[in-house]
């Protein structure tokens, strides 16, 4: 069974795009578990990953994980589950089996994987799965921390999301880079996908060995999709058609001061990836050198953080394997 992963900020659309691609008759796109990340930056907890309590452990951690209410798959596990899908130690089969399970319950023959900060452990997916494809998707950064901020789930304001799509392109833009040498990845603009929708899933999907099909576009009348869409206040438009205008929103939304503080701080990626800024580079500048760090001040206190039940349910759930301590032997 095939697999892909999307390398994409969050509030950009990684939600959306996964959506469509699991309305594809042959690909599978479970909702978030958010399961690789904290397993691949985290095995040397484990280790030796043969040894069978420590194998227990790790196990019993990914189950906690998955049983989280955080999102609906078809597909549940008991611990027994998991410890039958793999040898103790074989942590990339007991991955593949976790979604190649899900994709089962669908009749679906590939799996698209959704995780944050791919980058962060690009070496465990390069390693375990060396025939992986990748999209790379990524919004104009105003509009991605305008969702930001409005989102309570969220920490900060538009400068906190800003830096975080910094960084996320940064680090992306390497991957791509050597990933499209190879044949392996291809680049998505939010504002295309919903624009030209059936064009970019082409392209995507051709990335695959598939071939488009019009269904995906009705991602949104699947129960599965629904079902989640509810789970989480930042997933709710999931259940709803395609937006086509759902782009530029932040010129009526952000103050002039919170464009020019993303702007300020994305120019040089903005203008790699095609985004033009509403502000020239003197006055970005000036502003960044004058008025930027009162701003972030102000800014981080914008709103008050606040954490639904099943989002701190899933936090708490990843929190485990950064605590995780060797068991006594």
């Amino acid at each position: 069974m095939n697999l892909g992963f999307l390398m994409c900020s969050e509030r950009s659309g990684s939600n959306l795009i996964t959506r469509m691609l699991d309305a594809h008759s042959q690909i599978c796109g479970p909702a978030p578990k958010h399961l690789i990340n904290p397993v691949a930056r985290n095995l040397f907890r484990y280790e030796p990953l043969t040894d069978a309590a420590q194998w227990r452990a790790l196990l019993a951690d990914i189950h906690g994980l998955l049983a989280a209410d955080f999102s609906r798959w078809r597909t549940t596990f008991s611990l027994d589950d998991l410890a039958g899908l793999a040898p103790p130690g074989d942590v990339s089969t007991l991955i593949r089996r976790i979604y190649e399970r899900e994709a089962q319950a669908h009749g679906k023959t590939q799996v698209f994987v959704k995780e944050n900060h791919v980058y962060e452990f690009i070496a465990f997916l390069l390693i375990h799965y060396p025939q992986a494809n990748y999209v790379y998707q990524v919004r104009d950064p105003r509009d991605m921390a305008l969702s930001w901020k409005n989102n309570p789930s969220h920490p900060g304001g538009v400068v906190r999301a800003a830096r975080q799509w910094q960084t996320d392109q940064q680090n992306s833009l390497k991957l791509f880079s050597e990933l499209r040498r190879l044949g392996r990845a291809v680049l998505v603009h939010y504002e295309a996908l919903i624009e030209r929708p059936e064009e970019v899933l082409s392209e995507v999907v051709a990335l695959l060995g598939l071939a488009y099909e019009p269904g995906m576009l009705s991602y949104h009348e699947s129960a599965l999709t629904r079902a989640n869409a509810q789970q989480q206040h930042a997933w709710a438009n999931l259940g709803k058609a395609l937006m086509s205008d759902n782009k530029h929103k932040y010129r009526e939304a952000l103050s002039a001061d919170e464009i020019r503080a993303v702007e300020s701080l994305c120019f040089f990626e903005m203008r790699h990836l095609g985004y033009d800024c509403d502000f020239d580079k003197s006055e970005l500048d000036r502003f960044a050198a004058q008025a930027l760090p009162d701003f972030e001040r102000q800014d981080s206190l914008a709103k008050v953080h606040v954490q639904p039940a099943s989002v701190k349910a899933n936090t708490e759930a990843k929190r485990r394997f950064y605590q995780h301590l060797p068991l006594p032997r």
